[in-house]
């Protein structure tokens, strides 16, 4: 009996604070939250393909060589602002994984953001959407487009879809099959309920920024320490430049090269103990995405990005063959493919490419990387 008076009691004010919480977060200036939030807040849970982006988001993150503010418009897609979406006669869908979002740099610089000032130079009736988003694969581009399409009924005319190397991994171990619904199986909460409940306790409370930030414990050491580190006021271009001073022997054995997301490529028995099932179940979900966009007359056009891995290390011949095969399969009179491959032909060696085009310590494409991936897809595909 005490135990359940305990426990009402404590429903109770975990109840009140919870209401004082999201009252006091709710007034706080726009500018304030921003800095206040948790980039976590805004990696919301989906029901129908996982997680995406919160609609009508502002927040800052930090990835790469500076600390940047992120916008989602009212779909939930990283734009320039948060913005009502308008469509035109054309309305132009990008969707892929961390490498679309543009994670480390603004949208502006994204090469979904250069593409989008290029083609509106000369055509206002024009929409660019970026519904990218980290850790995304073939798995989730295909229940998000059919949520996208067949749902939320927008009136999407063509669509670019951007893999990489890591996708065939996540297909693999990370995400299920897509059921008949075209609802994405996982191991996360699948209630609608309890997904609400969750991004709406992420995004407007003041102790989950607070949570956020101190969870897992692991993290703890480092926060402290990092008040107690001097701040310094280098520039994008200073801890880049800082950061080129790197070795060709460094950039070797960095970790992400060996990562077992990469390991088909360079081995047989990867490739026949998962890789060869995993790029067949990739190219699979293409397929299905294929005819969804079929039915309703849309352009697609699919790229394979050579990231890092591909660049520094040498895939093993037979197993790239297979897949760009297997992506050469999907053609047909309204779907294309494209290899993502001659944005870093212009540099003398591979480790001139990596430090050139690439975060340093990193994977993805900075500010130079994205600006040559924007000229090579917009020498590749003919937005008319």
């Amino acid at each position: 009996m005490n135990f359940l008076l305990f426990l009402k009691k404590f429903v109770i004010v975990l109840s009140i604070y919870l209401s004082l919480d999201i009252i006091f977060f709710y007034f706080l200036p726009i500018d304030l939250k921003s800095k206040l939030y948790n980039n976590r807040a805004h990696r919301i849970k989906s029901f129908y393909y996982h997680h995406d982006l919160r609609p009508m988001a502002s927040f800052y993150d930090h990835w790469g060589y500076e600390k940047y503010q992120i916008f989602t418009n009212n779909l939930g897609f990283k734009d320039k602002s948060n913005r009502q979406i308008n469509f035109k006669n054309k309305n132009l869908l990008f969707i892929g994984d961390s490498f679309t979002e543009g994670v480390g740099i603004k949208y502006e610089d994204t090469f979904v953001g250069l593409i989008e000032s290029k083609l509106k130079e000369k055509n206002d009736n024009i929409e660019i959407l970026n519904a990218g988003v980290q850790s995304y694969s073939t798995s989730i581009y295909l229940a998000k487009i059919h949520y996208l399409l067949n749902i939320k009924k927008l009136p999407i005319t063509d669509i670019v879809v951007v893999v990489s190397g890591g996708d065939i991994f996540d297909d693999a171990y990370k995400y299920f099959n897509v059921d008949e619904n075209f609802i994405l199986n996982h191991v996360d909460h699948k209630n609608k309920i309890v997904i609400n409940l969750i991004n709406f306790f992420k995004s407007n409370t003041l102790i989950y920024q607070v949570i956020s930030r101190i969870t897992p414990p692991k993290v703890i050491p480092g926060l402290i320490k990092s008040l107690f580190i001097k701040k310094t006021s280098l520039n994008y271009n200073e801890k880049e430049n800082e950061l080129l001073k790197i070795s060709n022997d460094e950039i070797s054995k960095m970790s992400f090269l060996y990562l077992q997301d990469y390991n088909y490529l360079f081995s047989k028995d990867e490739f026949d103990k998962w890789g060869k099932n995993a790029i067949d179940k990739s190219i699979n979900n293409l397929k299905e995405l294929s005819k969804i966009v079929e039915k309703k007359n849309i352009n697609l056009n699919i790229f394979y990005l050579y990231e890092p891995a591909i660049i520094l290390r040498e895939p093993d011949i037979a197993v790239l063959t297979y897949i760009k095969d297997s992506f050469k399969s999907l053609e047909t009179n309204s779907v294309s493919f494209f290899e993502l491959n001659d944005y870093f032909k212009g540099y003398k060696d591979k480790y001139e490419v990596y430090k050139n085009l690439f975060f340093i310590n990193d994977i993805h494409l900075n500010k130079k990387g994205n600006k040559l991936v924007f000229e090579e897809i917009i020498k590749k595909i003919n937005f008319k």
